[in-house]
């Protein structure tokens, strides 16, 4: 893979001013390219509440980085290719992955019911006698819960506040209080029915995947992912301490990540850097497992999720394959589109209800608009 690398901010940055806001960048202008993601990223950055984002571009094999902002609100300090964010639920992709290795060598079965692999019994993981099975758990219709304990009222509470409350909640949370806390899970549905966005299932993915290996998640992501791609900066952790800091729309510095319990739900740290990597590797479709974790289990004419990878069809019938991840103060979207050999990554060290959304615009324009040569 050929790496275009562009100079930090002390090097080589770039003061543009974009009407109201003066946004530092290390974008060089030269390129069609160059132009295309400085017109997006500024657009986003006028917002008064962004903080600072990271591009990475992989487009025919090569790879491109951009940088705007600041690591820290305060600070003149531009982000690098290989500044620390979490990614939150794009995190379900590396699951996801390493679920397609376990499904295509034959270790577990998409319709095998996860009781299979839990310790103890579980009446309660069943709709009129049908089970959740693994499947379900991919495409988030096995009527799990978002969080256990059930957190309804947490959120109900003032959005500055209720970071701070789960982080404090789960501080402490064990393994151990998860599987006690399932015991008390309701399903509602038929599983495979309905959409239910579940960070529980998710976690349930993992542990079924150490149990089958018998190796941690952790030695998973390494021995599968993080090693063979030479992914040198990505890793399962809560504290980091290269992690940017982050932020809430109003400037609020917010906790990191509160748990390593849902690590396979939304616990990886990583950059841009490493993002392009796992693009590249993602836009091979005739490797097997990458194909199997783009595959959806039920078909779809429009949006359809593979092994937790979002697929949406577009009207002339070509794809893009992404997720999107946010925490309390981290966004992000990581988006593929194979029929162009390219992939899109877009961080942030700040949160709010507009933010994944405008990333995936981001993202979604400059691959729609880039030129197939």
């Amino acid at each position: 893979m050929k790496i275009k690398t562009l100079l930090p901010l002390f090097f080589a940055s770039f003061l543009l001013n974009a009407q109201t806001k003066n946004t530092a960048t290390d974008n060089r202008l030269v390129t069609e390219l160059d132009k295309m993601v400085q017109k997006e990223a500024l657009a986003y950055m006028q917002s008064p509440a962004r903080v600072g984002i990271s591009i990475g571009i992989i487009k025919d094999g090569k790879s491109y980085f951009y940088n705007y902002g600041t690591t820290e609100i305060g600070k003149s300090e531009l982000p690098t290719s290989q500044s620390l964010y979490e990614i939150a639920s794009i995190t379900k992709t590396f699951t996801g992955t390493l679920l397609a290795h376990a499904l295509v060598d034959g270790k577990i079965k998409m319709d095998d019911d996860i009781r299979k692999y839990l310790i103890g019994n579980y009446p309660n993981l069943e709709f009129e006698k049908h089970p959740i099975t693994i499947g379900n758990l991919t495409n988030h219709s096995s009527g799990l819960p978002q969080f256990l304990p059930d957190q309804s009222e947490t959120f109900k509470k003032p959005m500055d506040s209720v970071a701070m409350a789960l982080a404090d909640f789960y501080k402490n949370y064990s393994k151990k209080k998860f599987y006690e806390d399932l015991h008390q899970a309701k399903i509602d549905f038929v599983p495979g029915t309905q959409y239910k966005y579940s960070n529980v299932g998710t976690q349930i993915t993992g542990d079924i995947l150490e149990k089958v290996y018998h190796k941690s998640y952790g030695e998973l992501l390494s021995e599968y992912i993080t090693k063979p791609l030479k992914m040198n900066h990505t890793i399962v952790g809560t504290n980091s301490a290269q992690l940017l800091a982050c932020y809430n729309e109003k400037g609020k510095v917010m906790p990191r990540n509160f748990t390593s319990i849902f690590a396979p739900a939304g616990g990886i740290v990583t950059n841009t850097e490493d993002l392009v990597k796992y693009m590249q590797y993602h836009l091979n479709e005739s490797d097997k497992y990458v194909k199997a974790s783009h595959t959806p289990l039920v078909k779809s004419e429009g949006d359809a999720i593979g092994l937790y990878w979002r697929v949406h069809t577009y009207e002339d019938g070509t794809q893009t394959v992404y997720h999107t991840g946010g925490t309390f103060g981290f966004s992000s979207v990581l988006q593929i589109y194979p029929s162009k050999n390219m992939g899109v990554v877009v961080l942030s060290n700040e949160s709010d209800g507009e933010s994944q959304g405008k990333l995936q615009d981001i993202a979604d324009s400059i691959l729609r608009n880039s030129s197939k040569k």
